[in-house]
């Protein structure tokens, strides 16, 4: 765990936040878990029991927020569990993370929920945030305990209010209508985010984007409808409801149309994409096998281009990973036949900088709105800019230093990602969680 006593500085540090980039670098104090002083650079001096940090060069950030990973505690630690989920979001920067519902047993009771948030609170090495499913078991039948698991005190009830994240079936779709809305109904008197997987169930069964790459592979496809029959069924609810719908890992071009247009009338919806959207299509399946199978499915370039438009115009809202481990053998198996999902917090924050911050389609702090300040407001979680008097929730990282994506060197158990040997910019340095150090970069 970082130990918070310890008094950091941050020399010569240049600050940045979701508005600005600053034009010349400061020192930053913090104590007791606060940046107690921001000063120009240089001119705090390291009293006894100070730890400097060297970081000309270096960009502080707002730490940042995932609001979908998967720690696969309980059921499958095989795969990932909190402790080395967390110090993976830990070296990517990330100070606060979602987890997703869908471990065995399913988040459907207080109990589960306790004991998960336990968990997180003893690793201490990242906010460990709690989702709850929508029907107990994930079966699609009977709704779960909400009100209770809500008013449950964990560490996300302290830090946003709420003892839950948010409610999702995700992995899958509630296609029950009824009850979707009763769901939506709950949430929107215990002000929760309705986190959707959208996919028609009626649509599935393939193992990766239905289209002209699928039918050279003779594999079975997964078409941009499955996503975009649930975009625009929760459209319509959030619509009826005036509950708050996020709709979780869009991949069309077809979904970004139906949210952008819906946008113009709600206020009440939101939408994430993840790195591998942006950054691959389903031609790399040709190369990369199961590494690029994931759910929903890359898809095509247009496809990709319409993702990155959307991030672009503020249509999604936010970039998130759907962090999803799986072991070495799981990934070994025949495409039709082996799970779906990558990690992603290891290079998260570095592929969103050099594919469009040195791309050229986003700005700095457009990148840290995506990473930081739209899912600290989707979750309720206060956001902060580096300033006096905030939370020492920080990332630091090196905007022109690269290096070569390594599997082997992640925190993460899992090793499944289609980045491998891919040279990255915007290497994490430091992560500060609470005021203590919990990543620390050493060649």
């Amino acid at each position: 765990m970082p130990n918070a006593r310890t008094r950091l500085i941050l020399q010569n540090v240049i600050l940045a936040d979701d508005v600005f980039v600053a034009e010349s670098p400061k020192d930053v104090c913090i104590e007791n878990g606060r940046v107690t002083k921001i000063a120009p650079a240089h001119s705090l001096a390291g009293e006894a029991g100070t730890r400097v940090l060297p970081c000309e060069g270096l960009i502080a950030v707002p730490g940042l927020v995932d609001v979908h990973v998967h720690f696969r505690e309980p059921g499958a630690t095989q795969k990932e569990d909190i402790a080395s989920g967390s110090r993976a979001a830990a070296a990517g920067g990330y100070t606060s993370v979602c987890c997703m519902p869908n471990t065995k047993p399913a988040v459907d009771s207080v109990a589960t929920l306790c004991a998960i948030d336990q968990k997180g609170r003893e690793t201490g090495m990242v906010h460990v945030f709690q989702t709850a499913a929508m029907t107990l078991g994930q079966s699609g039948d009977t709704l779960v305990p909400l009100r209770d698991m809500d008013a449950t005190t964990t560490l996300c009830k302290e830090l946003t209010g709420h003892g839950v994240a948010g409610v999702t079936e995700d992995g899958r779709s509630l296609m029950d209508e009824t009850l979707m809305r009763q769901v939506s109904i709950l949430a929107k008197e215990l002000n929760l985010p309705v986190m959707d997987h959208a996919e028609d169930v009626s649509l599935v069964g393939g193992c990766m984007h239905e289209g002209e790459i699928s039918a050279q592979l003779g594999l079975p496809g997964l078409p941009s409808e499955a996503e975009a029959n649930i975009v625009r069924r929760d459209i319509r609810l959030a619509e009826e409801t005036g509950a708050h719908f996020h709709l979780q890992h869009i991949s069309a071009a077809s979904s970004v149309a139906l949210i952008r247009e819906a946008k113009k009338r709600l206020s009440n919806l939101t939408a994430e994409t993840a790195p591998h959207y942006f950054a691959l299509t389903d031609s790399d399946v040709v190369r990369l096998g199961t590494m690029a199978k994931m759910n929903p499915p890359v898809r095509t370039e247009e496809d990709r281009l319409a993702i990155i438009e959307g991030l672009k115009d503020g249509t999604i809202d936010m970039i998130a990973t759907d962090h999803a481990p799986h072991t070495e053998a799981e990934k070994a198996k025949p495409m039709e036949s082996a799970p779906f999902g990558i990690v992603g917090l290891e290079t998260g924050f570095s592929l969103g900088y050099t594919r469009l911050v040195r791309g050229g389609y986003l700005t700095l702090p457009q990148l840290i709105g995506k990473m930081c300040a739209a899912p600290s407001r989707l979750i309720g979680l206060p956001y902060e800019t580096i300033r006096e008097g905030m939370r020492a929730d920080i990332m630091i990282f090196a905007p022109k230093e690269n290096f070569v994506v390594r599997s082997e060197d992640f925190f993460s158990k899992g090793r499944n990602t289609p980045f491998e040997g891919e040279t990255l910019f915007g290497r994490i340095r430091y992560t500060v969680l609470g005021g203590g150090l919990s990543y620390e970069y050493k060649e």
